[in-house]
């Protein structure tokens, strides 16, 4: 998941203050605070409950808030999966795969402009490019689309659907790339990984038509997609290695990072010119982009159960997600692995996007 300044004339009539919910201390949120020069942090929510939320913590790590969104829209309740954080503009895109909407807000003061349910059926990740918004949607079984609407007045516009998924969705050097292959899971005991495929689709947003497939190398199961400088970065991973793609969105083609004795590597960020990514035990990673020599120690390891992971500005966020009861947040120093912080969030988090 930036934003210009809107605000305090909303709020001018009232100090309202909110003690920030942390395992530090803090300073204490007003609610005529913008959520501008910080992190919004997702709070997926307990699928069976309306429990999804978003958290927000400053830049400088000193303001933190909890539920954002109910207390700026009349208690509201957003949702029981909050997927993922969309920007555009000075709306921030909440897509909730449960109850299949996309709701939007003034990212600086968190009202709510507008929801969004047309044709959607589990959306799950969402990008931009000129006036248009391509969300993906994959249920799993029988729906793996991309949805395109208008920015304008939120209409759809068309679909594309894809044969075995459709995942993270990124802009990337004037095109949208699709990952249109994942993960699915073997039907009996003991339920093992298996890749759907190694696909990725690319989508001219000039005439919202398939420009090409890409097919990466059979190796492992397709992880993570993301976008950086105009490029779009795949991370593939298997039991002896994990693989970093670089894609060149206009021509199609990709080169490879192979990182020979890192297994099962999850997530993948740049921050700085830096790769970051995490293994299955918690443990994180970096390396020059650059660089042919695979990290062998880990910059940290998180605690618990590693969900929500991003790099922003050389600092970790990482996650350790119940979806019980609170979560918490570990903020750590992206080059020495010092803890900066730990906040108590929402129930799964699952996200941090920079604001």
């Amino acid at each position: 998941m930036n934003f210009k300044k809107i605000l305090p004339f909303l709020f001018a009539s009232a100090l309202l203050f909110n003690v920030a919910c942390s395992d530090d201390d803090f300073v204490e949120v007003t609610k005529a605070e913008a959520y501008e020069n910080g992190i919004l942090i997702a709070n997926e929510g307990g699928y069976s409950t309306p429990t999804s939320e978003v958290s927000f913590v400053s830049s400088d790590l000193g303001i933190f808030d909890n539920k954002i969104y109910g207390k700026n829209n009349n208690s509201e309740v957003l949702g029981n999966v909050l997927q993922s954080i969309g920007f555009n503009g000075e709306n921030a895109y909440l897509v909730s795969n449960v109850p299949n909407k996309i709701d939007i807000v003034n990212r600086y003061n968190f009202k709510k402009q507008g929801t969004v349910t047309t044709n959607l059926n589990s959306p799950r990740y969402i990008a931009f490019s000129g006036s248009q918004y391509f969300v993906t949607n994959n249920n799993f079984f029988d729906v793996m689309k991309l949805n395109i609407y208008n920015t304008a007045n939120n209409s759809f516009v068309t679909s594309i659907s894809f044969p075995r998924a459709a995942e993270k969705v990124v802009e990337a050097g004037g095109r949208i790339v699709v990952q249109t292959d994942g993960v699915t899971y073997q039907t009996a005991p003991p339920y093992g990984e298996l890749a759907t495929g190694y696909s990725l689709t690319i989508v001219n947003p000039s005439t919202n038509t398939v420009a090409s497939t890409i097919t990466l190398p059979s190796n492992g199961i397709i992880r993570d997609l993301i976008s950086y400088n105009g490029s779009a970065y795949v991370l593939a991973s298997g039991s002896t290695a994990s693989y970093i793609y670089k894609i060149n969105p206009t021509n199609g083609t990709f080169t490879t990072t192979t990182l020979a004795g890192l297994a099962q590597a999850q997530k993948l960020r740049i921050d700085a010119n830096k790769f970051y990514f995490n293994d299955s035990s918690n443990k994180i990673f970096s390396m020059d982009m650059n660089s042919t020599t695979v990290p062998t120690t880990p910059i940290v390891t998180s605690p618990g159960t590693l969900y929500g992971f991003n790099v922003i500005d050389g600092r970790i966020f990482a996650s350790d997600a119940s979806f019980t009861g609170d979560s918490k947040v570990y903020i750590y120093n992206a080059n020495s692995g010092a803890q900066l912080k730990t906040l108590t969030t929402g129930i799964g988090t699952n996200g941090f996007y920079k604001n």
